[in-house]
């Protein structure tokens, strides 16, 4: 099979070589592929000009013209035809692309949680706005099966998009899952992971996480990263601090250090986790939102519950865009420690 049979089906170059053979006054014009076979148009009995058929500087097939064909026209078929397999190719492949982002959207949306666990003195919001190409994106909050009192927030962003990030993002929740659950801690978790990718998966993709395990009666959060962006925390001041943990990215290098770090969740604070697409979300004059904007909203919002923060933000952020294109998901976590009494 040629290159050329996926792109004959597409109806405009039927129909310009048919056009063809009736200005010509009816003669045979065909077109070929590269070795001779016969793939449309008409067959010609008597070859009076035969032209190669090329696409990005390479030979695919053969324009046939019987006798009664003149050069010039001949000539004008074979660039009028370039052209049209030139754009059925571009419209194959976005046809393509287009389905395998629907695909990869369906995939990431079936991996993000229905609901989250209901967990005494504390309360979960997260929301997912996709972006129209890129996707990648991943949330969760799930019970600890080492420790009865803990409870696991990851958040994650896969890089590219379509089927093959949807594949490696319901990869990296299921690895991170089960290293979460069997490491000592979310650091040797994240470098269980990344092991597994580099060594095993091979890919060329990299993953960005945050994974925190805290301890829901105290309040203790050990967190770990791996060159994600930092969560935010909302104190009842309305300070809000950054939980920066250096690591770098997952499915790069085998033998990278990954450090930890802790903090304290106390009674009527929150603990925000996002990924890039909202502090990297653009206006229409091309400026970024930023994370000195998201400070800002958050300094404001202390004391308010998981949901009402998650809404803020996202408002916000689409009121800041004002109708401009999303460059990348939209994705935040919030986790709130409710007030005592």
């Amino acid at each position: 099979m040629s290159e050329l049979d996926d792109l004959i089906a597409d109806p405009r170059l039927a129909a310009l070589l048919d056009l063809a053979s009736a200005t010509a006054g009816g003669v045979s014009i065909a077109l070929t592929d590269a070795d001779g076979r016969f793939l449309a148009g008409a067959p010609v009995a008597d070859e009076g000009h035969v032209l190669p058929v090329r696409l990005d500087d390479r030979t695919i097939g053969r324009l046939v013209c019987d006798v009664g064909t003149s050069a010039d026209l001949a000539a004008l078929v074979r660039c009028s035809l370039e052209l049209a397999i030139t754009g059925a190719r571009d419209h194959a492949a976005r046809a393509r692309e287009a389905q395998e982002l629907v695909i990869g959207r369906q995939i990431q949306r079936s991996l993000l949680p229905r609901r989250f666990p209901e967990v005494q003195g504390w309360r979960f919001a997260a929301d997912y706005e996709p972006a129209r190409e890129v996707g990648g994106d991943l949330y969760d909050v799930f019970r600890l099966r080492r420790a009865d009192d803990a409870v696991v927030l990851l958040i994650a962003d896969v890089t590219g998009k379509g089927v093959p990030a949807a594949l490696l993002m319901a990869d990296a929740k299921a690895l991170l899952h089960s290293a979460a659950d069997n490491a000592p801690g979310p650091a040797d978790a994240l470098a269980r992971v990344n092991r597994i990718l580099v060594l095993e998966r091979r890919t060329s993709r990299f993953v960005t996480a945050s994974l925190a395990e805290v301890d829901v009666r105290s309040g203790e959060v050990r967190l770990a990263s791996a060159g994600h962006e930092a969560p935010l925390v909302v104190r009842t001041d309305g300070s809000v601090e950054a939980v920066a943990v250096s690591g770098p990215v997952l499915g790069a290098f085998a033998g990278a250090l990954l450090t930890e770090g802790s903090f304290r969740v106390m009674p009527g604070e929150a603990v925000v986790f996002y990924t890039d697409g909202i502090t990297e979300a653009r206006n229409p004059g091309g400026a970024f939102y930023g994370e000195d904007r998201l400070r800002q909203l958050l300094s404001g919002l202390a004391g308010a519950s998981a949901d009402d923060v998650r809404r803020a933000v996202v408002e916000d952020v689409r009121e800041f865009r004002d109708g401009a294109e999303a460059y990348d998901d939209i994705t935040i976590l919030v986790a709130e420690r409710e007030p005592e009494g």
